[in-house]
């Protein structure tokens, strides 16, 4: 099976810039409304730094830390979630290898109406 094409030490990084970025997006629309309203700039500064820090604890409560983290087979996670994708296929695969249909040789189930 073909491996993640990043690594943990990537996927860690990429969280943090992201969690940055939005924090920093959040902060500075919040900058900007403040200018554009006509409010001095010490309080366009207050606005962009107390809005950046909303946003970051924004980031921090919506953005996971695990983006597409652990492969299904690799993970240790003690709560059952379920079936993993294409569970359902292997699992009906490996009951009609284990139990085959019946033929007579042309494709047809001997339970069908013949001529």
């Amino acid at each position: 099976m073909v491996g993640p094409s990043i690594s943990d030490d990537d996927r860690k990084v990429f969280v943090k810039r992201l969690k940055i970025g939005f924090a920093l997006l959040v902060g500075l629309s919040m900058g900007l409304v403040t200018l554009y309203s006509g409010a001095p700039l010490s309080l366009v500064a207050g606005a962009t730094v107390g809005a950046t820090a909303v946003g970051g604890v924004l980031a921090w409560f919506t953005i996971p830390d695990s983006i597409g983290g652990i492969a299904y087979e690799e993970r240790n996670d003690p709560v059952q979630r379920g079936r993993t994708p294409g569970e359902a296929l292997r699992e009906q695969q490996r009951t009609e290898d284990e139990h085959p249909r019946a033929a007579d040789g042309n494709g047809q189930s001997p339970g069908r109406n013949r001529k």
